[in-house]
Order: C-alpha cells, then structure tokens, then sequence
C-alpha cells in the first residue's frame, strides 16, 4: 500500500480529539455526502451519522470511527474530501495535502487522485493531490476556454466583469429564533454556512443578517440597495429564509395571535431599475427558502401558524411573488399552497440540492439551466418541488466560478 495513504490514516487517528473539536455542522453534512457519494458510507450509516447523534461532536466522532474502521484507503478519501470543505483546519491540524509528504508521493510516482466521479467534486483531468485549494475549488471551476466561448457571445449572456475590479455583493437574511420558541428552524443554521460558503466561492461577499422582524428586513433590504459597491459589481443574489406565507416572508414576531411578515413583492420593488441605480440592467437572483402553504406530509411538522410534534423533518412557510421588474429571477424552494421540508439536523432539502447542483455545474450552465436540474433532482419526491418565479432575465447568466 501507498505509505502516504497509511500514514494520512495514522494521523486522521491521532487528531481525532482535535478533530472532534473543529469540525463544524455544515462541514460534517458534506463530508457525509461525499463519502457516502464515493462508497465509502452506506445509507444507512449515513443516516446514523447525522441524526442518531444530537451534538455537532457526536456527530463529527461518529462519521471519523465509522470511516477509520473502514481501513486507511477510506481515511485517505475522507481526509482529500476535507481538503476541499475545510481547507483552513486541514492546514491547522497539517492535514494539508499539498504540504504533507510530497517527496513521498513523489518519489513513489503515485500522487493522491481526485475524490471518486460519485463525490460532491468530481475528478478532475489531472489529480489535483499537489495543488493548494483556494476558496472556489470548492465549486468546480469553469476553465479558461470554456470562459472564452462563451462570453464572446455578448448578445446572449450578460457581461461579467473582470475580477481585478469587480465589487459583488451578496445578502442573506437568514431567521432561525423566534419570539415564540416552537417556532425555531432548527437546521437553518447549516443551510446559512453552506449559503455563505457557496456565495463566497462565486466571489460575492455577502451581507448576513439573522433573526430580523418584517420591518428589519425591509431595513436591511433598502441599505443593501443602496451599496455603492453595486456600481462596480455585474450581479447580486438575495437569499431569504425563514417562516412564510402565501406572499409574505415572516418577521421573528410572527406568531398565530400577531402578524409580522414582509410582503415578498418590496424584495423587487426595492431593487428595481428605478430604486437601486446600481443593479441597473444587472442580473438579480432572488433565492427564497420558506414555505407557501399549509398541506402538511406525513410525519412532517409546519414551520407555519401552527406547530405540530417535532421530527426530523419540518416544514418551512408559504410566499407567492409577480414582478414585472427586468433582469429578475427567482427561485422558490416551493409550489404555492405546499410546504418547504427541512431536515432539523442537516438543513432543507432545497437548499442542499440547490449547492450540489451549482457546486458541479456552476462551470457549464447558466443559471436558468442550473435552476431547471435542482428542479429535476425533485421528480421523484412528491412532497416538494421548487419553482422558477417569473424570469424576466434578458441574457442567459453564467456565473464563471474561478474566473
């Protein structure tokens, strides 16, 4: 055997502890994902991993002894696949793998290879086993031809500006206490970590605010639309998550008894071409997580007026939009009249096919297309299935991660 691979699995077993303790929720569901994606896991422990265990540390000790008890190549898997999830704690704990024992791996002609085609990254031409991750090879890059190709066809796709001088801005509200305490969105909280990971890979930086009442978000809203970084950036995204209505977004105040939402409509009449001068004729994408409806699923309980028993599935709440604005798209977790799943320990189902999707094929497709395959990924699910809002896009959007 390789004595790279046995030597990483040596150490995944000495850092154990130190593992245990960094390892963060959002982190622990995508090396999950990864390693049941590469075999290396079965369903079942995959489902024993993340919700027989109640604590971020449990958590994280299950998933390393099921893995370590597999053999060092399972370990060599889940430290590559931690590379890319957690570069900052790979180099922390010298898990690096572009600093760890490259005379070995040279010496032996035999360079780590890619995660296996069925992992969350799929395997590039060359191994990357010697190559320093940065921020966006969490997403698949998009190559420098594939760039070209396509961006010279100025009448179909909007203009992305160079990376030297661009300024893009993101925002993302994101409620998970209330005044009532039933009404957490337990989970919201991996969904806003592998939100903000995602957005930051696409090179936005995002604007985060939790917890907001109707009015706080109307606030939050309006002095992001005035940023004057917008004036230097080609696009934004706007990502909501909380309770809903039919139409409304709701505050952390609302309760059976007290209204508190945010009608969904001022989300495009604050950004308009007449209110923010600075998006002007630059794509929008609108992401809205939350439910539309009240018909429950079995065994699931309603984020909405009324909880029921908790599970491990909840749901979220209800919004509907119509805007006439241009260069808007909006991406709804859900059809009118039905609710939003999310699972209580690893986040919403819809947003979690939403980052897998953009994550593989951000390089390839442009936003409409990617928004059609996290559709697709839903045929089979007849609980839920998300909904494109009334695309008044002009061009086609391509996000050029890496680019």
């Amino acid at each position: 055997m390789n004595p790279l691979v046995v030597k990483q699995d040596q150490k995944l077993k000495r850092l154990r502890t130190a593992l245990l303790n960094g390892l963060s929720s959002g982190v622990i569901a995508d090396l999950v994902d990864e390693m049941q994606g590469g075999n290396v896991i079965n369903t079942s422990e995959s489902e024993e991993i993340l919700q027989t265990n109640a604590t971020t540390k449990n958590k994280a000790r299950c998933l390393i002894d099921t893995v370590t008890r597999k053999g060092a190549r399972a370990s060599e898997k889940l430290i590559e696949s931690l590379n890319v999830a957690d570069t900052e704690l790979c180099r922390k704990l010298g898990l690096d793998l572009s600093e760890t024992d490259t005379s070995t791996a040279v010496s032996n002609q035999a360079p780590l290879t890619a995660p296996d085609s069925g992992s969350a990254i799929p395997p590039t031409s060359t191994p990357p086993a010697l190559v320093v991750p940065v921020s966006d090879e969490w997403i698949t890059p998009c190559t420098q031809q594939q760039y070209n190709e396509i961006s010279q066809k100025t009448s179909e796709v909007y203009k992305m500006l160079p990376k030297a001088n661009r300024k893009r801005l993101a925002l993302l509200i994101n409620n998970i206490e209330f005044e009532k305490p039933e009404m957490k969105r337990r989970g919201a909280d991996v969904d806003e970590e592998q939100i903000q990971k995602l957005l930051n890979g696409f090179g936005y930086q995002v604007e985060k605010h939790n917890n907001l009442t109707a009015q706080g978000m109307e606030e939050a809203l309006t002095a992001f639309s005035n940023r004057e970084e917008h004036m230097q950036s080609d696009s934004t995204f706007v990502v909501l998550m909380s309770h809903g209505l039919r139409d409304k977004i709701c505050g952390v105040k609302h309760s059976k008894d007290s209204e508190d939402t945010f009608h969904i409509d001022k989300v495009f009449n604050i950004l308009n071409n007449k209110n923010c001068k600075g998006l002007r004729g630059k794509p929008k994408i609108i992401i809205i997580q939350a439910c539309r409806g009240t018909n429950p699923g079995y065994a699931y309980v309603s984020d909405s007026a009324t909880p029921e028993p908790q599970t491990d599935y909840e749901e979220e709440g209800p919004f509907y939009q119509v805007h006439k604005e241009s260069d808007f798209i909006c991406f709804c977790s859900t059809t009118p009249e039905n609710v939003s799943l999310r699972h209580v320990q690893t986040g919403s189902i819809f947003i979690q096919s939403l980052i897998k999707v953009m994550r593989q094929n951000a390089s390839k497709y442009d936003v409409d297309e990617l928004f059609l395959k996290v559709q697709q990924s839903f045929q089979d699910f007849a609980r839920q299935l998300p909904v494109k809002e009334r695309s008044t896009l002009m061009k086609k959007l391509y996000l050029f991660p890496g680019i």
